[in-house]
């Protein structure tokens, strides 16, 4: 009986290795990977590549790469570390079975406001990238197995004087750290998309892909989507006479719908106006890279399960209004001002990660009604020993801290101009505008 079985289980093992053998050199790699149920892809952890947000992931190269997919099918792209379909990352080599997308600009960048030394971080997966610049010769590069979260962070903080990124990447990171400042462009460094078993017929069929005429207005979009300076993507503070002249010219066509849904939901108006503000600049047409939209930019899924069009501005704005008071009422057991901070950090971030740092902070026996420990927790969503271990994982930390202190000022300025001439004895927020 037991040869019986080892034969049968011998006949199964040398069919399947006689199938995919057979399917293999029978079927060109093209036609392997359009027969795959999911496709593997493993991107380098940079805001081109990949951003992760509350509702689902976006970056220019993942919606190229997923636009790319799909002209034969494949909706399903799954990340992955190891045992890849498609590796998308940096090299300044031509590597076998790879497809130059791109070529940035890789520079050296410190701060504005940072000494004079002269140590060099790079992120640890950028070792494929040469560094053999002349410029390069009197700095001391050290690879680094911190997220390039950390890295800029570090360098904003004047922890690290120096950092290798893309253009790219800087880009990003400018948004949020103004003081960061290019130093030297150092050279080129190609964008690949790299297809480990190809037999060529992949390489030739993404070629044509980004040749296409559709491919090109679809990379346009992206252009646009991404970088250009309409995109709404940044949570620096706009500046007082920006805003107070947006007040001027924007506000009168909204004001009275913030006036009406915050009556409806017991909000204060001005600050629901500031957290539009801070979302879309007041500008209904807005969209950010990570597809929400509107003036309240909701995501289709909040949306969705408020029952408004987040396009119609009343509805938007009832939309956001219920939302943030939903908010608010799960945070009811915190101070006044601790429970607005986590209500604005859960708007932007998501609830979930907002959740995980409460969990941890009260795991460590910390109290978050103090600003200056909360914003420590909201940095730790995006520092990766702490990230690693919390469900949700990953968020924009420090975007969230930006957040936050961008609505106090914007609802300061509202406050103090509205009422310059009485005391506003319900004032949330009580310093003076700090940039008046």
């Amino acid at each position: 009986m037991l040869k019986i079985i080892l034969r049968f289980l011998i006949g199964i093992a040398v069919f399947t290795s006689s199938y995919i053998f057979y399917t293999n050199f029978t079927y060109s790699s093209l036609e392997n990977i359009k027969n795959k149920k999911n496709i593997s892809v493993r991107f380098q952890n940079l805001p081109e590549m990949l951003l992760p947000n509350k509702e689902n992931i976006t970056g220019y190269q993942y919606e190229l790469l997923n636009e790319y997919l799909n002209t034969f099918g494949k909706n399903k792209l799954i990340l992955a570390d190891n045992l890849y379909d498609i590796d998308i990352f940096y090299t300044t080599y031509i590597c076998p079975n790879c497809l130059v997308v791109n070529k940035e600009d890789l520079l050296l960048i410190t701060n504005q406001n940072s000494g004079m030394g002269n140590d060099v971080d790079i992120v640890r997966s950028f070792e494929n990238i040469d560094l053999g610049y002349p410029f390069l010769t009197s700095f001391e590069i050290s690879y680094s197995d911190s997220s390039t979260d950390e890295l800029i962070y570090n360098i904003n903080n004047n922890l690290v004087t120096n950092a290798i990124v893309t253009r790219s990447t800087y880009l990003f990171y400018k948004k949020y750290f103004p003081s960061l400042r290019i130093k030297k462009v150092l050279g080129k460094v190609n964008l690949v998309w790299k297809f480990p078993n190809d037999d060529g017929s992949i390489l030739e069929s993404a070629k044509y892909f980004l040749d296409s005429e559709n491919s090109k207005e679809f990379i346009n979009m992206l252009e646009e989507k991404y970088y250009s300076k309409n995109s709404i993507s940044s949570y620096i503070f706009i500046g007082s006479r920006v805003f107070i002249s947006d007040m001027l010219t924007k506000l009168p066509r909204y004001e009275s719908l913030f006036k009406n849904s915050s009556e409806k939901f017991k909000l204060d108006w001005k600050l629901l106006a500031s957290i539009s503000y801070q979302e879309s600049q007041w500008n209904n047409n807005a969209v950010s890279p990570t597809g929400v939209k509107g003036l309240m930019m909701l995501t289709i899924g909040t949306a969705e399960m408020l029952n408004v069009d987040r396009l119609i501005p009343k509805e938007s704005i009832f939309g956001g209004a219920q939302y943030f008071s939903r908010l608010l009422e799960k945070y009811s057991n915190y101070s006044d001002e601790t429970k607005i901070n986590l209500a604005l950090a859960a708007y932007n971030a998501g609830p979930n990660h907002i959740n995980d740092i409460i969990l941890l902070a009260d795991k460590n026996g910390d109290n978050i009604n103090n600003w200056s420990t909360l914003k420590g927790y909201l940095y730790k969503l995006n520092q990766k020993k702490y990230y690693k271990k919390m469900k949700y994982g990953y968020a924009r930390g420090w975007e969230a801290v930006q957040y936050i202190e961008n609505v106090k000022q914007y609802y300061d300025i509202i406050s103090f101009l509205d009422n310059k001439d009485k005391i506003n004895s319900n004032q949330i927020f009580n310093e003076v505008p700090s940039t008046l």
